[in-house]
């Protein structure tokens, strides 16, 4: 079957779903993503991926599955076609209904599943869902896995049995039960609650409220459209309403959480906006006062303080590649890493947990460790240094184009100075100072961003990398060569 090979991603199966889009949605695509590419994942496809997803945990021995969905336009009809091929191959599936990712990947560790699935566009916009899967112990089906699915496809090769049975289960209670049981406030916060209209909306507010929180809820009314804003914690700009909303309900601190749930962002008290680097240092230092020994693993977008402080905090920093999917299948080949993050708002818990990202408990886990200090946010993070550094730069480029342009501003600079091509180039410009430029595995766009000791030197490098980007017209948005963001989060809203 002739399949757009777009939609085999390097961590999930995505593409444009649904059956028509109306003159609007099709002039608000053309704005963000270009020419619209017609509809990529239609019902025929997601029943074919079910079959090739099935035929894979066949050939691994496998046989039960569980699958939910997240609340988006036609994830529910996406599901049951899925589910529909997946039976076809002798697999019995349990469906979870509504779910966030995490819930997902919970039910496949917590009840041992041979596999688990969610229909998730995640923080995309409205047009994308597609799926994101997982083998037994949440070990994640991506890179070769995802192109031997599409070959799968491509070849019909499909595992064939007596259709499997189907169920339905409810996790809910389950996966609120052992969040409840492994945090703990001992004081009561007030926080601000922002879902973003995504489905974390139909699960956060209660699970932190039976915890202890007071809790002000923003857009937790579940709308696929998201009409307010996207659901995207990494994103500094987006957390702006979160902010102003903290400071004026004074609150202890304001939580962000993702459409599909698995990450989570942060700001404090006075509204300031903590990255995801700075909360990874202040969670790993908690987490290595009991686990001493232990590695931290954290992605190349991270700070530099990592490397330096874990050491002192009694830990081994791991710098390793962006990307859920390899993050989750290194904590399960290395039992020594027992914590990590990404800057993108992905925290991976070992410790009491099933090594997995997950933005519901990663905001009860801060939430208990602020509880337990009994000092303010702000306060607690005192303890972390700030650096000087941009939020992560997206720079639209074309999937085609992105890796031999990365590639060749590598060759240049690696003449000169020290280079860390673990995934992309990081460029180390002094003991203090570096530039990351690598291509996203997810979208069109390339990932850049600087730290240094100044703001100055910041705006030296940006514009130094600038003059080079200038040099390929495929790199769109060139940057605003005097903007930069001290790591302390403050951009002039609160």
């Amino acid at each position: 079957m002739k399949v757009s090979p777009s939609i085999f991603r390097e961590y999930d199966v995505r593409g444009i779903a649904g059956e028509k889009f109306s003159e609007k949605a099709l002039l608000e695509y053309e704005k963000w993503y270009g020419k619209f590419p017609g509809i990529t994942i239609t019902p025929d496809i997601a029943v074919v991926l079910g079959k090739a997803y099935g035929t894979q945990i066949r050939k691994r021995g496998g046989k039960k599955i569980i699958i939910g969905h997240e609340e988006r336009q036609y994830g529910d009809e996406l599901k049951r076609l899925f589910i529909e091929g997946v039976r076809t191959t002798g697999c019995d599936v349990t469906d979870a209904g509504v779910a966030l990712t995490p819930i997902v990947y919970f039910a496949t560790a917590f009840y041992n599943f041979d596999g688990g699935v969610n229909v998730t566009g995640s923080h995309n916009v409205y047009f994308f869902n597609g799926f994101k899967m997982m083998a037994k112990d949440v070990y994640p089906i991506y890179g070769e896995e995802i192109q031997e699915m599409k070959k799968i496809v491509e070849e019909e090769s499909y595992h064939k049995d007596l259709k499997g049975k189907l169920e339905n289960k409810s996790v809910l209670e389950d996966y609120s039960k052992y969040l409840l049981d492994h945090n703990n406030l001992e004081k009561k916060l007030k926080i601000v609650l922002d879902c973003g209209n995504g489905s974390a909306g139909l699960f956060a507010p209660d699970i932190l409220r039976k915890l202890g929180c007071e809790v002000v809820e923003m857009y937790s009314e579940v709308d696929a459209t998201f009409p307010n804003h996207l659901p995207d914690p990494e994103d500094i700009y987006m957390m702006r309403e979160l902010s102003l909303r903290v400071v004026k309900e004074k609150a202890d601190l304001g939580v962000a959480l993702d459409a599909d749930g698995d990450r989570f962002g942060c700001v404090d008290e006075n509204g300031e906006f903590i990255y995801a680097d700075r909360m990874l240092l202040l969670i790993a230092k908690d987490v290595l006062s009991r686990n001493p020994g232990k590695k931290i693993l954290y992605d190349v977008k991270c700070t530099r303080y990592l490397e330096k402080l874990v050491p002192e905090y009694g830990g081994i920093p791991l710098m390793h590649v962006t990307g859920h999917a390899p993050i989750k299948a290194t904590f399960r080949k290395d039992v020594n890493v027992i914590f990590g993050g990404e800057i993108s708002g992905h925290f991976y818990w070992a410790e009491d947990y099933f090594r997995f990202d997950d933005g519901l408990y990663s905001a009860a886990k801060v939430l208990s460790l602020i509880a337990r200090h009994g000092d303010t946010l702000s306060t607690i993070m005192k303890q972390i240094p700030v650096t000087s550094m941009t939020p992560e730069i997206k720079l639209p480029c074309t999937d085609d184009k992105k890796a031999g342009i990365v590639e060749q501003i590598k060759n240049k600079f690696i003449k000169d100075y020290t280079v860390i091509t673990l995934d992309g180039a990081r460029i180390s410009f002094s003991e203090t100072s570096w530039a990351l430029i690598r291509p996203s595995n997810t979208s069109p766009y390339l990932s850049f961003r600087v730290e240094a000791d100044t703001d100055e030197e910041v705006i030296r490098i940006k514009n130094l990398m600038q003059d080079e980007f200038d040099k390929y017209p495929e790199i769109g948005d060139k940057l605003d060569r005097n903007n930069v963001t001290s790591h302390t989060g403050k951009l002039g809203w609160v």
